[in-house]
């Protein structure tokens, strides 16, 4: 199937990276986004887990046995509930923020170094296709407010279709079996889309035309957001500096070799 595939290229062209990586020159950019997360990491998470758990302090009071106004059935049936359901919804809350705060975590970064991951897909382009792409200071400027557009975008469109899924969770519990590892797949292609876009942009490719593109090759994007998600997720501090210093540099580098890859299929009128 298409989409398996395409995942498959694009998760793997993102550990191909590591050779362009090394061999021309590219890592100095592993460098930029670790001074973003040292300062955001800590007080996004922090504070998001800190909103989980009062969020549970003011449901426990209405999990606990009131003898002045509870009927017999209630005085019963709330323990089990404070116990079983209690349990359920404060571990679902601390999911949930945990990925709020990744959510806006790794759009934080590709928002603020935009312009950083816009030059590094078109050096990696030059250096790896040998197209040349003159310098020119208005495009540069057109390229950083549309990557920035477009992981507002997207965020927002995650945003929309994890909170749906959340919602249906925190009613119905034993759905987190379905909708976490949905929410997952739907991070990793906005994510991916995000990523990718840099190459559309650069190919001067519509907004409307690299949706279209994009969502064509989603499997691609699924793949790419995949990886960079995964070392954004990576634990210990030491696994999230690892995390924060290679999940972008690759993505955004695997993404570039995957898109030279599929313009090596298409004609030229696709390209345009």
């Amino acid at each position: 199937m298409k989409l398996f595939s395409d995942f498959g290229k694009g998760f793997t062209n993102c550990f191909r990276a590591f050779t362009p990586l090394f061999e021309k020159n590219l890592w100095p950019f592993l460098f930029y986004p670790l001074l973003i997360w040292i300062g955001m990491w800590v007080l996004s998470i922090y504070g998001l887990m800190s909103l989980a758990e009062y969020i549970d302090s003011l449901i426990e009071p209405y999990l606990s046995p009131d003898s002045t106004t509870d009927t017999a059935l209630m005085l019963w049936l709330k323990p089990k509930l404070n116990g079983v359901f209690g349990f359920l919804i404060k571990w679902i809350l601390h999911i949930i923020f945990w990925f709020l705060g990744s959510i806006f975590l790794k759009y934080f970064i590709l928002i603020v170094l935009s312009p950083l991951f816009a030059l590094l897909s078109e050096i990696t382009d030059e250096k790896l296709s040998g197209n040349k792409f003159p310098f020119n200071l208005k495009q540069l400027l057109k390229d950083i407010l549309r990557g920035v557009a477009i992981s507002i975008r997207n965020l927002l469109f995650e945003l929309l279709l994890s909170f749906a899924l959340w919602l249906a969770t925190l009613f119905i519990p034993p759905l987190a079996i379905v909708t976490i590892p949905l929410s997952f797949i739907i991070g990793w292609y906005f994510i991916g889309f995000s990523i990718m876009d840099y190459n559309c942009e650069r190919y001067k490719f519509s907004l409307s035309k690299s949706v279209q593109f994009i969502k064509q090759y989603k499997g691609y994007a699924i793949g790419i957001g995949c990886v960079y998600s995964v070392f954004m997720a990576l634990p210990t501090i030491a696994g999230d500096a690892i995390g924060i210093m290679f999940g972008p540099t690759l993505a955004v580098i695997g993404a570039t070799m995957s898109f030279i890859k599929i313009n090596e299929g298409l004609s030229p009128s696709q390209l345009s």
